[in-house]
């Protein structure tokens, strides 16, 4: 066999003393053929240097067995790092390729990215959406498969891999009140007020708040701004300023997430507060961020990379037939508390 030329079936065949279809049954280790030379034929392979041609497969059923994973937020955590951990060790494991498209929140270009990925035939998607489901509405009228992950459309039925924020939001709070906590606050990003995980972490603080004697009270759900246009905390949040210096300022405060807690957590320092010796501090999602925090970051820890390779899992399932495509599948993965120095109980603050 000449060098540089790509390693054949045949070649493999030849070598094993075996037919091409033996050797094709053995590489997709096929029940019919014995162990024995399954393996044998495998050290041939590996030793001839073999590579599957992946685009000679896809001519038979259609595939390129690559997926797409659209990443419609910033990747200035690790989150998404993880996620796509989970995704592409589960992808790769069973023979595809994953590739990762940012869109940062830009809808025309999720709109141009889609486009683009048809016209090359990738075979589905995972999706951190924009916010919007347009084209996730025509993608399933056409019998894309893709799923979802973090968050999903309130306003169509798709499969999804989420954590129980709902869950999440109620667990969080009664901590705080198990800490003696009776004031608490919730803080959003005001970007993502609409933003499903961050709707039902919300849910899950009000349901929370609701069981106790004050109750739940609208004000104490704030929007915070956390953007870096050069003005002042102050000007960027007004309602949490006057939240500040009212009389029912917070002893505690629950952030939607462990990136916007960051930011809140700084923000509070500039303005002369000691965290957690003035109020408390807590996040959710879990990220390598909050971990190294002064002080670390009480989270609600969310399974990233778990989740990662579930939606993968149920992605590939869609693409092979193996879950119906009018199958809807939502799966909610379960968060767990990890405590940290950002909070304390409500009696060593007095």
């Amino acid at each position: 066999m000449a060098m540089g030329n790509r390693v054949r079936l045949i070649d493999i065949a030849n070598k094993a003393g075996v037919s091409k279809m033996t050797v094709s049954l053995a590489l997709r280790n096929d029940p019919s053929i014995s162990r024995e030379t399954t393996n044998m034929i495998k050290e041939i392979a590996d030793t001839l240097g073999y590579v599957p041609n992946r685009i000679a497969k896809g001519l038979v059923n259609g595939r390129t067995y690559t997926i797409a994973a659209i990443v419609g937020g910033d990747m200035h955590d690790d989150y998404h790092n993880q996620f796509l951990k989970g995704a592409t060790d589960y992808a790769m494991g069973k023979g595809y390729t994953l590739t990762i498209a940012l869109t940062e929140g830009d809808k025309k270009l999720e709109t141009e990215i889609i486009r683009k990925y048809q016209e090359m035939g990738i075979d589905g998607y995972l999706v951190f959406h924009c916010g919007s489901s347009t084209n996730y509405k025509k993608m399933k009228e056409q019998g894309i498969p893709f799923v979802l992950y973090t968050k999903y459309f309130e306003d169509m039925d798709c499969d999804y891999v989420t954590c129980d924020d709902l869950k999440g939001g109620y667990d969080m709070t009664r901590y705080f009140l198990e800490q003696g906590h009776e004031r608490i606050a919730y803080i959003y990003d005001k970007g993502l007020k609409n933003s499903s995980e961050v709707k039902n972490r919300c849910r899950g603080y009000q349901k929370a708040m609701e069981e106790t004697s004050q109750g739940f009270e609208e004000i104490m759900v704030i929007p915070y701004d956390n953007s870096l246009d050069g003005r002042t905390v102050e000007e960027k949040n007004p309602e949490l300023m006057e939240l500040l210096h009212s009389d029912k300022v917070p002893t505690a405060f629950f952030i939607c997430n462990d990136v916007v807690a960051a930011a809140f957590l700084a923000d509070m320092k500039s303005l002369g507060c000691r965290i957690p010796e003035d109020f408390s501090i807590a996040g959710y999602e879990g990220v390598y961020l909050g971990a190294v925090l002064d002080p670390p970051l009480t989270t609600m820890s969310t399974p990233i990379r778990d989740m990662g390779k579930t939606a993968c899992e149920l992605l590939i399932k869609k693409i092979e037939g193996k879950i119906q495509k009018n199958q809807i599948s939502r799966i909610s993965m379960e968060p767990v508390l990890t405590i940290r120095k950002s909070v304390k109980r409500r009696e060593e603050l007095e």
